[in-house]
């Protein structure tokens, strides 16, 4: 099966043998270990949406290959990595600047430490290497909630 996410903010499911859309897909795929994971929509990541988001803001998004951590392009110029999957709002996040405007994909390479993000107006490839601080993520997360405050 085949998950994505239309301009109507659908997640639509397709047979990929027949290409033929699963209308009963949400329930019939809730529990789908997907090989990858690219959908901007879903539980798995509603908590990568900023408040008073319109939908559009975020521009792609892409889970690493161990599936512990996913990435975020934003209209705002960022790249954001959160815990995979983030399902509660205002899941934390590591933010990351670089580019001088809009950033148009992220993709992570096969080895997990290595993302690639590609700007809009800057026309830039950035090569983001990482390693995954889980002290550091606990801080944001205890950051954001006393934001909530």
């Amino acid at each position: 099966a085949l998950k994505s996410v239309c301009t109507s903010y659908e997640i639509l499911f397709f047979d990929t043998s027949t290409g033929k859309q699963i209308t009963s897909g949400a329930s019939g795929y809730r529990d789908e270990k997907w090989d990858t994971y690219t959908a901007r929509l879903g539980w798995h990541v509603q908590g990568i949406w900023p408040p008073c988001a319109d939908g559009s803001d975020i521009n792609s998004l892409d889970r690493s290959p161990d599936g512990t951590v996913c990435a975020t392009a934003d209209d705002f110029g960022f790249v954001k990595l959160f815990r995979f999957p983030c399902p509660v709002e205002k899941a934390s996040f590591k933010q990351f600047i670089g580019h001088s405007s809009h950033v148009t994909k992220v993709r992570f390479h096969k080895k997990v430490n290595y993302l690639m993000s590609t700007g809009g107006n800057d026309k830039s490839v950035f090569q983001w290497k990482f390693e995954l601080d889980k002290e550091g993520m606990e801080e944001a997360e205890q950051a954001n909630n006393d934001d909530d405050d």
